[in-house]
């Protein structure tokens, strides 16, 4: 899981603000990002699966996903902190939706338990377990629906 709020992070990947991210992975395009992993340090190979919560202000929930390019964390100046360091993943942002339009947190208490949904405050976390399996499919659900509307509907 990958973390994101708009609190304490400007979105400033290709595409510019998160609503040019929206739009630039609707157009067919996918964004290339180094993202903090939190403590995690090992444990992601490449081609695993991500979603990204966003958190902080409502609307909060799953807005995004992808997919890790490599298997390696590497360490590098903290994001927010320059006399820090922090462990990053270069990732691919396939999708990201409006987040009124994502899986919100609420939904994902009641339908994906045992997963900290309100708990978890840096990316690195796993879903494991049958939660895994569930979230795929709701989250697929959230896809079909973006794609047919189609980009900019």
């Amino acid at each position: 899981m990958l973390t994101w709020n708009p609190d304490a992070y400007d979105w400033e990947e290709e595409g510019g603000d998160y609503d040019g991210g929206v739009a630039r992975v609707a157009s067919g395009a996918t964004i290339k990002a180094m993202w903090s992993m939190g403590a995690r340090r090992y444990g992601v190979e490449r081609g695993d699966r991500f979603y990204l919560l966003r958190q902080g202000v409502e609307p909060r929930g799953i807005v995004g996903s992808g997919y890790f390019t490599t298997g390696e964390i590497d360490e590098d100046e903290h994001w927010d902190d320059p006399g820090k360091t922090a462990w990053y993943a270069e990732v691919v942002f396939e999708f990201l939706v409006d987040p009124a339009d994502g899986l919100p947190t609420s939904q994902l208490l009641n339908e994906v338990p045992g997963f900290g949904w309100n708990t978890t405050y840096a990316s690195g976390h796993e879903v494991r377990g049958e939660a895994v399996d569930q979230l795929h499919r709701m989250w697929k659900e959230v896809t079909a629906r973006s794609k047919r509307r189609g980009p900019g509907d």
